[in-house]
């Protein structure tokens, strides 16, 4: 009995140190300053200038500039690529270390670069007290303490890297379709519905496309044939490059947006006007929430639930305004013909034979290449189309149509 007691005892006073550390940690956080002992890569700590309780010097985060431009190139290669396409993070991470360019004298891997780009801090929020100690689970976003620190990439640039990542999410998109060398893997389609994947004969001289569910479950399945890789490729690579980056079907395409556009203005900015109020509703419920928490009319755990509610309403909302504000603010009219004529011959120069260029551009501007006996049907999005245009070939259009799908899973 006594040494359950005195176990008891010594499990309350852990707990109550525990805690009584942990608020002591979240303060110095609040008042700026930086928990721990070893800076994220990109950064050093300082002295700030200031003595705790404990005599302890307080620190804070600051730029390390060698570390910090690292930090750049990673971002620049994984959004828009240097000296050629955009590349991810496995190649990231060879092509740094074979430049000699370490990681505080470690060779890099797959998952720091992962943790680079998925980091808040170097946009300049550093965030403490994120996960749980012991279960290393993420906790509530309201219990997280977000520190002001000198930034190394802004915000957009952030947040163009995280959409890439997360279109590029295996339950987004078939990683095959951005690794894979062959040019039309994870666009091809057989009539039956399937992916088609290049096979090889004869050791290795020669490549097929191939339907997956013949591949996988016999010619009972599906009796599609294949078909010779480099032939297929050269005539989906000139059927692009004749007809959909064609000049005057490019004139068309952009001409049926304007009138459709000139069609539903008057609707959409009405839509966007209810979905702004609806918005300010959620905001005020939001605000009336956390003052009943304040006060203690009620107990956080009791409006839990409900704040989650709202939350995932204002981001569907604010999701659904970002679609409606992307339309309306097509760049149609900076899109001359001039403009339309010199894209087309880049488009018609790049797509002549299958390279990392070509692939990228197919990528950027179909959603599908079907394949039924002896026809080919090319299908692809028309915004993708105008941004390529209002950009100048440029592959870098502010976002990431090219890799984000029209569908998702909400």
């Amino acid at each position: 009995m006594a040494r359950r007691i005195f176990s008891l005892f010594d499990e309350y006073q852990s707990k109550e140190n525990a805690k009584h550390t942990l608020r002591g940690m979240s303060e110095n956080a609040r008042q700026g300053y930086f928990n721990g002992s070893t800076a994220p890569f990109g950064y050093k700590t300082i002295e700030a200038g200031r003595t705790g309780a404990h005599g302890r010097i307080k620190k804070k985060l600051d730029l390390n500039p060698a570390e910090a431009e690292v930090v750049r190139k990673i971002f620049d290669f994984y959004i828009s690529g240097i000296d050629g396409p955009r590349i991810g993070m496995k190649d990231i991470a060879k092509r740094l270390n074979e430049r000699g360019i370490l990681m505080r004298g470690k060779l890099w891997r797959v998952q720091k670069i992962h943790e680079v780009l998925s980091s808040q801090t170097y946009m300049g929020l550093h965030i403490f007290n994120k996960f749980n100690s012991k279960t290393k689970q993420t906790k509530d976003e309201a219990d997280w303490i977000k520190v002001p620190v000198p930034s190394i990439i802004d915000a957009d640039l952030f947040e163009r890297a995280t959409r890439l990542r997360s279109a590029n999410m295996p339950k987004m998109c078939v990683p095959r379709r951005e690794t894979s060398p062959n040019l039309l893997t994870g666009l091809l389609k057989c009539d039956c519905g399937a992916s088609m994947v290049v096979i090889t004969g004869k050791g290795g001289q020669y490549r097929y496309y191939s339907c997956v569910n013949r591949i996988s479950k016999g010619k009972k399945a599906c009796t599609a044939k294949n078909f010779p890789a480099e032939r297929l490729e050269g005539l989906v690579l000139d059927a692009v490059r004749q007809k959909v980056c064609a000049p005057d079907h490019m004139r068309q395409i952009i001409d049926a947006l304007k009138t459709e556009l000139s069609k539903t203005g008057g609707a959409e900015r009405e839509r966007i006007k209810k979905l702004q109020t609806e918005l300010k509703t959620i905001e005020v419920a939001q605000t009336r929430l956390l003052e009943a928490v304040e006060t203690r009319a009620l107990d956080l755990d009791m409006v839990r639930d409900r704040a989650q509610q709202h939350k995932a309403k204002k981001e569907s909302l604010l999701i659904e305004m970002a679609g409606l504000s992307r339309k309306r603010e097509m760049p149609l009219g900076i899109i001359t013909p001039k403009k339309i004529d010199a894209v087309s011959r880049v488009l018609r120069d790049r797509l002549t034979t299958s390279t990392p260029y070509s692939r990228a551009y197919l990528k950027a501007v179909l959603s599908e290449v079907r394949l039924k006996e002896d026809e080919i049907t090319i299908s692809g999005s028309r915004s993708s189309l105008v941004g390529l245009v209002s950009s100048g070939g440029n592959l870098n259009m502010g976002s990431v149509p090219s890799f984000v799908q029209d569908w998702c899973p909400r």
